[in-house]
């Protein structure tokens, strides 16, 4: 298995040291703009590999990432904490395109992972431009961001996050919509929890929908649970586990790439799973997927 990096900054870097810590290539690749970065990445890692599994790290330029089943694109400029993620659109959409289209031409038979912002906009856009059916080109999604509701309502009710089923959907960005009618922990439906109440539920959600500007506003930029949730989708694909998760791919229902929960594995994602929801629920993610509608309409 041979992963590589188009991107070797904060993010980048992070989810190419998880999925070395995971032990999910034999290969890895990093690769950006600033090629002492990719280089000093890639020495980082391997100075580590007495303890840890086993990979050939390497840097270098698109050319090394040839032969790749996995390129993960997090080249990109990042997002400041008082800007919402689609104002990143202009400033990345012409860089990415042309680094979709080089890497595809290299590895032709890869899985593209897009963690780039405006996400679905990526996506949308490398399913545009790349060739690739849409089970191969994959988004992040609002993966990241279920990661962030899962642990917030595990740190409200006291439970295991690993236990929880909850998903958000649509956007991520600022109309992404956290499932609430359909929680469950182990099968039990989150309403039988002692101490269970609505408004700590509508709290959760106001936090997470804020979770990302703040810590970009305390510590510059979000690393670590990214990296884990990238990384959770790479094991997905690599292990062949057929994990549901709300990853972004084109959506022909919905005529653009959305976040749903999807099975993901080594043929890539798909199909995409129908989720109960309540009307209020089905309306909030039509205005999500509107909103991305409108900001893939502005793409060059």
């Amino acid at each position: 298995m041979k992963i590589s990096f188009i991107g070797s900054g904060k993010v980048g870097a992070a989810v190419a040291y998880t999925a070395s810590l995971k032990g999910l290539a034999q290969e890895i690749v990093l690769t950006d703009a600033f090629s002492d970065k990719a280089r000093g990445e890639a020495l980082d890692i391997l100075q580590g590999q007495a303890f840890t599994p086993q990979a050939q790290i390497k840097y270098g330029d698109i050319k090394d990432t040839a032969g790749s089943d996995i390129i993960v694109i997090t080249a990109g400029i990042p997002r400041k904490a008082d800007e919402p993620r689609v104002l990143l659109l202009s400033r990345n959409a012409g860089l990415i395109a042309g680094l979709v289209k080089e890497a595809v031409l290299y590895s032709p038979d890869c899985i593209l992972f897009m963690i780039t912002n405006p996400l679905d906009v990526m996506t949308q856009l490398a399913y545009q431009v790349s060739g690739l059916s849409a089970n191969r080109v994959i988004g992040m999604g609002t993966v990241l961001d279920t990661a962030r509701y899962r642990s917030y309502l595990a740190e409200q009710f006291g439970i295991d996050a690993r236990d929880i089923d909850a998903y958000v959907v649509g956007e991520h960005g600022e109309t992404m919509v956290p499932l609430v009618s359909q929680i469950t922990i182990k099968g039990i439906p989150l309403t039988e929890l002692p101490g269970y109440e609505s408004a700590a539920i509508d709290r959760v959600c106001d936090e997470v929908r804020i979770a990302s500007g703040q810590v970009i506003a305390l510590k510059g930029g979000t690393v670590f649970a990214p990296a884990a949730s990238a990384c959770a989708v790479l094991e997905a694909i690599v292990k062949d586990s057929n994990q549901i998760l709300p990853v972004c791919t084109y959506n022909s229902e919905y005529g653009v790439a959305v976040s749903l929960p999807t099975l993901v594995g080594r043929h890539g994602a798909g199909p995409v799973l129908n989720v109960p929801m309540t009307d209020c629920e089905k309306a909030a993610l039509e205005k999500s997927v509107a909103n991305i509608k409108a900001y893939v309409a502005e793409l060059p």
